[in-house]
């Protein structure tokens, strides 16, 4: 018999819990060093994702103690997770060639249809709340540009 309270520390959302909580303990040291104004958000974000992964921790070791939630694999589709690695990859590597918003225009509809989005007005509406929120909040209020591409 499987019995989740003999290891609620291996479970798989604990497990992540953890590695979040690591990895933005390990940018906030960077993020502390920022000068004045640019460390506000950086440092905000990753204590807030730190806090949300404790939180997470809690939750989930309640849920194994009471049994309420039965076991599940980690990996139920491990080809997702090597396909989402490499539209990661795939998006990184085309905003170098392309620039951000050509690239970014182009892989939110695609990753929408992928997800399993087939409406055509879904997916064009989502396309350019997406870009043109990026660009009304970074470029127009922010002033902060994105790369441009080699190639476009």
């Amino acid at each position: 018999m499987n019995n989740n309270n003999s290891k609620p520390l291996l479970r798989p959302m604990i497990v992540i819990a953890f590695c979040i909580f690591i990895a933005s303990a390990a940018f906030l040291i960077p993020a502390l060093k920022l000068n004045g104004n640019a460390s506000l958000l950086p440092v905000a974000m990753l204590v807030a994702l730190m806090g949300l992964s404790v939180i997470l921790v809690v939750i989930d070791v309640k849920k194994a103690l009471n049994n309420n939630e039965p076991h599940k694999p980690a990996l139920q589709s491990p080809s997702r997770v090597v396909g989402a690695l490499l539209s990661v990859f795939l998006f990184v590597t085309c905003v170098d060639f392309f620039g951000f918003y050509l690239t970014t225009a182009i892989f939110v509809p695609v990753t929408a249809y992928l997800f399993g989005c087939r409406s055509l007005k879904v997916l064009l509406a989502s396309d350019v709340i997406v870009v043109a929120g990026i660009y009304l909040i970074f470029s127009v209020a922010m002033s902060k540009d994105f790369p441009m591409g080699s190639i476009w």
